[in-house]
């Protein structure tokens, strides 16, 4: 029974550590994401998303990794200034995350101005050693609820 305790102890314990700098890890590629975005760093984007990537945008229309990719390398999309807050990383498994986070953010998409408050959740999959952002979804906040 106290080796039983003693290994499963530890093993939780590897796990919090593991899932730890998975949380760290993937906050961090969040923020890289972001601020490729702003410097219209196609190249980084290209790698960060799997080549099924899709995000939903906040309208409701899908976009895949190829036209979220040509968007920023065209400059339809620009982003000008982009923060992140209120950032959770949840973990389902060793190589699986999805990210939510409150983003303020503003720039232009085809030529049309926007800003605001979005919430967002980004999906990741570790793929040989590697994160791979899989899916997101945007969605405009108009006002917190209370």
């Amino acid at each position: 029974m106290k080796k039983s305790l003693i290994t499963f102890l530890t093993v939780a314990g590897l796990a919090a550590t593991a899932f730890g700098s998975a949380e760290t890890e993937l906050k961090a590629i969040e923020q890289q994401w972001l601020d490729a975005y702003m410097k219209g760093d196609a190249a980084f984007i290209k790698n960060l998303e799997a080549d099924d990537y899709t995000v939903v945008e906040p309208d409701g229309t899908v976009t895949t990794k190829a036209q979220d990719v040509k968007a920023v390398t065209d400059k339809t999309f620009i982003l000008k200034s982009a923060s992140m807050s209120d950032t959770k990383v949840m973990s389902m498994g060793d190589n699986y995350a999805c990210v939510t986070a409150m983003l303020k953010m503003n720039g232009s998409d085809d030529g049309k101005e926007f800003s605001g408050d979005f919430r967002g959740i980004d999906c990741f999959e570790k793929k040989a050693g590697k994160w791979q952002a899989t899916y997101s979804q945007l969605t405009k906040v108009e006002k917190e609820k209370k």
